[in-house]
């Protein structure tokens, strides 16, 4: 008995806890939308499209269904109460109604009651219900966050890839004003007869190329922009994006795997295991008795037990022989709990793999950047150098475009190598799961 009352105690203290939660549970999130004017950083992109995503709001509904299933495995434990009316016709013959004494049954009868029936032993059918509802929960609010975190990884990769063309867009410009230049300079040495004729048709060959280039660019740009338009549902076209600084990590590889088991997607790969296991207890609960109390209250009746206010039943139902499907939920629970249990070791190790992989990147990334900003210091240099040769003729035309070619490729590689450590950057951090 002591058990019973416990265990009953349980039920209404887990009850009101989670219609409490349900009471004070947070709004869903809406921001402001920023001033036109203003220029939209990464962490603003990631707030707007932690608005705009439906992927999000999907795994947002799992918890709330999550949730829900709680109260339903809440239910097998806490019993039901229902108020029943009835009433009764039924068609007498004088032969067929005659009873004792030549008394007649009423042909219609009104009864009502209040009807109690409570479980008190189900195998631990419902204690594993709740404990298994409950960690599935735990495990849609991990999967939860490791959606959001994965939103971040596709708005940081439109928002550099939209910087990097816009950026490539401003280099292929300035290349275009220098060959500008170079044009005028060299129509006027021509007009002098210092300068043939073919060397302004081949420096206008080279502008010509460079706004084929720049066409090319500007359309890259555009569906960059169109990309980073679907995930933050605001234009992106007449907005200026502001770059943050480098924030410099001197963590090395050994500490980066330190977070394996705290992402968000293990974790919840954990918990599923959890569930799995408590899905055993309630598909083992079929091999034990269940003690059911079940009680009426009447408030009236009619006929010959008029007199009878309440009746209670006590049952105690010991299953001998189901056939064997009992078994089989059981075999199947185990099952399930061994496939999650490979789906954890699946995921620690998917996580393992897609940190040093984003440590590489970034690595790899950081060092090209670096050996890259020296050489666009070289080119920069030879086009000066090779201007100043040209004008004392000790080189040709040539060599003065193929140096103005090779600082327009090392400052676009460049560009492209600086958005790229910046996308390795941000890949790093979903990888250890650090994005809240």
């Amino acid at each position: 008995m002591k058990f019973v009352l416990a265990r009953s105690r349980f039920f209404r203290a887990t009850t009101a806890a989670l219609i409490l939660c349900s009471m004070t549970a947070a709004s869903p999130l809406r921001a402001a939308e920023p001033s036109v004017a203003a220029p939209l950083t990464l962490d603003e992109c990631y707030r707007l499209a932690l608005i705009q995503s439906e992927t999000v709001a999907i795994r947002e509904q799992a918890i709330k269904r999550s949730e829900a299933q709680i109260f339903n495995a809440l239910s097998q434990g806490l019993g039901d109460i229902n108020y029943v009316w009835s009433r009764q016709r039924q068609d007498l013959t004088r032969d067929e109604g005659s009873g004792s004494g030549g008394s007649f049954p009423d042909p219609d009868r009104t009864e009502s009651k209040f009807t109690f029936s409570q479980p008190l032993f189900q195998g631990f059918k419902a204690m594993g219900a709740v404990t298994g509802a409950g960690s599935y929960t735990k495990e849609q609010k991990h999967l939860w966050i490791r959606a959001k975190q994965l939103l971040y990884l596709d708005v940081a990769r439109a928002f550099y890839t939209t910087l990097t063309y816009r950026k490539d867009i401003l280099i292929l410009g300035e290349i275009h004003s220098f060959l500008e230049q170079r044009i005028k300079e060299l129509e006027e040495r021509e007009q002098l007869g210092r300068s043939r004729m073919s060397e302004v048709l081949t420096a206008r060959s080279r502008l010509l190329m460079v706004e084929a280039n720049e066409a090319t660019v500007r359309g890259l740009a555009a569906v960059a922009e169109y990309q980073l338009e679907f995930l933050t549902g605001v234009t992106i076209t007449e907005r200026d994006l502001e770059e943050m600084p480098n924030d410099h990590d001197d963590r090395g590889l050994a500490d980066y795997l330190k977070f394996v088991d705290t992402r968000p997607d293990v974790r919840a790969a954990d918990y599923a295991v959890k569930t799995s296991r408590r899905g055993i207890v309630v598909a083992q609960s079929g091999f034990w008795p269940s003690i059911t109390l079940n009680h009426n209250q009447y408030t009236r009746r009619e006929g010959p037990t008029n007199k009878v206010d309440w009746d209670t039943l006590f049952t105690v139902n010991v299953p001998l022989f189901s056939g064997t499907e009992t078994v089989g939920q059981v075999k199947d629970s185990i099952a399930q709990l061994r496939q999650k249990k490979l789906l954890l070791t699946l995921a620690k190790r998917t996580a393992a793999l897609e940190i040093k992989q984003s440590y590489q990147n970034w690595l790899s990334s950081r060092k090209e950047l670096e050996a890259l900003g020296k050489a666009v210091a070289a080119a920069e240099e030879n086009y000066k150098i090779q201007i100043e040769e040209y004008r004392r003729s000790l080189v040709n035309n040539l060599d003065v475009l193929a140096a103005l070619e090779s600082l327009r490729e090392t400052l676009r590689n460049r560009n492209l190598a600086h958005y790229r450590m910046k996308g390795n950057e941000a890949a790093i951090r979903v990888a250890i799961g650090e994005i809240t």
